[in-house]
């Protein structure tokens, strides 16, 4: 059986925005809630979600999904410790891992096209990528399992593993415009509301 998880990334302290950013509403729920809910309806089998800077405000959020928490209480250390606390939550029978982050709004079909894309593309890693610029979420073949777990903020994590592995990645174009969004300040969640206003059908399952 194809096993797929995902690690959602939500432990830090939301400095730019001012405000937890999971708390963000987002198509009438916060968007902790939203992005739990596209995994959850997605081909992704074990959803691995990554706390800490007041991780008490997510908690109670979190009660009715099933989903594993993981506390991180080196958060400050960056997102990639979030990274790698989360990995080793990961079950040693999951074949890819999905790395997501909690200010940067999911989709179902995207989700489920990048699984299959990495299936027949046959490479370990899957990149969306709207009008030729590189988005997120990003899915990992779990072969580069070591790679990933040797991570750490002075090679800028995730990076250089995509700079190391640049041969093996599968680019995967997409319509789905919201890839590109992270929502670091007001004025990128602002500009965000305005575009899902205009496509109302943006994330409607196929």
């Amino acid at each position: 059986m194809h096993y797929v998880s995902s690690l959602l990334l939500a432990a830090g302290r939301s400095t730019r925005m001012g405000l937890l950013k999971g708390l963000l509403p987002w198509q009438g729920k916060p968007l902790i809630e939203w992005q739990i809910m596209q995994l959850q309806q997605s081909l992704i089998d074990d959803i691995i979600v990554i706390l800490g800077y007041k991780a008490e405000q997510y908690e109670p959020l979190l009660q009715p999904y099933k989903v594993k928490t993981v506390i991180n209480s080196v958060y400050n250390q960056g997102k990639t410790s979030s990274i790698l606390k989360g990995l080793k939550a990961v079950t040693p029978k999951t074949e890819e891992i999905l790395i997501a982050a909690v200010d940067q709004p999911l989709n179902v079909n995207t989700i489920n096209h990048m699984i299959r894309y990495m299936k027949h593309s046959g490479k370990a890693i899957v990149i969306p990528v709207h009008r030729g610029k590189r988005g997120h979420p990003i899915l990992f073949s779990a072969s580069l399992m070591k790679a990933l777990s040797n991570i750490n903020e002075n090679t800028k994590g995730l990076k250089h593993v995509i700079r190391t592995y640049s041969e093996q990645i599968a680019e995967m174009d997409t319509d789905d415009s919201y890839v590109l969004f992270n929502f670091n300040y007001p004025r990128d969640y602002v500009s965000a509301r305005n575009v899902q206003k205009e496509d109302r059908h943006a994330y409607t399952r196929d």
